[in-house]
């Protein structure tokens, strides 16, 4: 197992940050600190069994083990700034573990970030511990981990990009899994764990969880149209509210509904129904699910195939679903079609909006993707073309984003292209309209995922 991936990392970044806050209050002899530096000591001692040189580096609030950044929620993140300024005022980056570590190594440790003046050359810092007998920790240089802006949002772009990357390929091959056997309806173990990673992700990054959207060339149509759907469902149930859990049965919903028949008749309907009786109960929320994805097609008045007899307004997940799924349709290159800029696509969905799409959760889904989606390339008043990477929260500034210039004035490809901040009052460039990246020849995951 990974360790980025391994609960002890994650774990270790919790004790981190516990032990930092506790040292501002306590001092390292106060019987809490003690029992926390037990199981950092613990931690390291394990993360250095496994691995012969194991390293644990932090730079600005990333923590990364042995080269592999270790996925941290913001909270987290925010936690091991402190830790990660006190080891840069000492000129290091983090430390070597070197056998086994006892708390009397760690509490020597802060000790020394917590005495030791500003400016301490590393060497210093590290006679300084030898000397207090804290012999299996050996200080590294510092060194960036992160790229992107110095401060404010978008700070750990390529480690964001790299983790929803990864959640992306495992959905979809998830969803490939469970199409071979004939329906998303059963929702394998593999398939519900890959809705779990892109829930977490929609809650800790948001854009770019949208931005995965953008990966459309590569994969096959029947197994990107659900991941997508999911993922634009999930984006629209965050910014409603909804709980972990429930994220990933609306997800789960209209990945159903994007694998369905467009107007499925009754007869299929209960076709599909009685493959799923046979291996399983169909349980409340798997019956939910599917009463949900079925009434997508019927309209926000029911008169659209098929004819679900209820009363009362459509489900939640079904009013999420018709939206996640036809934003995806309609911005995916088919047979015969050419797929719609993201502004075009939501134009004409506000244009059929009356009865089939719930109109209020329509302008919550568009502030939530954005003028100019993560991903999408845009023109700029100078002659320029740059690649979305960040789109501002406030809706006011929707025209404004965080753009990574993949083209110069001239037309020129620019390979590692700077990021220019259009939000920036000093900042004179302005967007002229978005550009289909595939007819000017962008390559938009280069600039998204390095």
């Amino acid at each position: 197992m990974s360790i980025d991936r391994s609960q002890d990392a994650r774990m270790l970044a919790r004790h981190l940050g516990a032990i930092t806050r506790a040292i501002r209050i306590h001092d390292v002899g106060n019987r809490a600190v003690l029992r926390l530096l037990e199981w950092c000591a613990r931690d390291l001692t394990e993360i250095g069994r496994l691995n012969a040189d194991a390293r644990v580096e932090l730079d600005r609030g990333v923590l990364v083990v042995n080269g592999t950044p270790v996925r941290l929620s913001r909270d987290a993140r925010a936690q091991l700034l402190p830790l990660s300024r006190m080891l840069r005022d000492i000129n290091a980056g983090g430390f070597k573990i070197s056998g086994a570590v006892v708390p009397g190594d760690l509490s020597t440790l802060f000790l020394a970030l917590s005495t030791l003046s500003k400016g301490t050359e590393r060497a210093v810092a590290q006679k300084w511990l030898e000397a207090h007998e804290a012999r299996s920790l050996q200080l590294l240089s510092p060194r960036s981990l992160v790229a992107g802006m110095s401060s404010g949002p978008g700070e750990a772009v390529r480690l964001a990009a790299s983790a929803a990357l990864h959640a992306y390929i495992r959905a979809v091959l998830a969803v490939g899994e469970a199409l071979q056997e004939g329906t998303l309806l059963r929702v394998p173990p593999a398939m519900f764990r890959a809705a779990q990673r892109l829930a977490e992700l929609a809650e800790d990054e948001p854009r770019y969880h949208i931005a995965l959207t953008t990966l459309k060339e590569d994969v096959e149509h029947e197994t990107r149209h659900p991941v997508n759907s999911l993922i634009f469902a999930m984006a629209l149930g965050r910014r409603l509210g909804l709980p972990r859990q429930l994220l990933v049965e609306c997800g789960l919903c209209a990945a159903l509904a994007a694998t369905l028949p467009d107007e499925p008749s009754a007869a299929e309907i209960q076709g599909l129904t009685l493959q799923l009786l046979p291996s399983s109960h169909l349980t409340l929320t798997r019956a939910r699910r599917m009463l949900a994805a079925f009434e997508l097609h019927a309209g926000l008045d029911r008169t659209g195939p098929p004819f679900i007899p209820l009363d009362g307004p459509l489900h939640l997940f079904s009013r999420v679903a018709a939206i996640a799924v036809s934003f995806d349709a309609l911005t995916t290159t088919g047979p015969g079609r050419a797929g719609l800029l993201a502004d075009e696509a939501l134009e004409r969905m506000r244009d059929e909006v009356r009865g089939r799409y719930d109109p209020d959760l329509l302008r919550l889904f568009a502030a939530c993707v954005g003028r100019y989606p993560v991903g999408s390339a845009v023109t700029l008043d100078t002659g320029e073309v740059g690649v979305v990477i960040h789109t501002p929260s406030d809706p006011a500034m929707a025209g404004q984003p965080l753009v990574r210039l993949v083209r110069d004035e001239r037309g020129r490809e620019l390979r590692q292209g700077p990021l220019v901040d259009l939000a920036d009052p000093t900042e004179r460039r302005r967007v002229v309209g978005a550009v289909d990246t595939a007819s000017v020849g962008i390559d938009a995951r280069r600039a998204l995922f390095g």
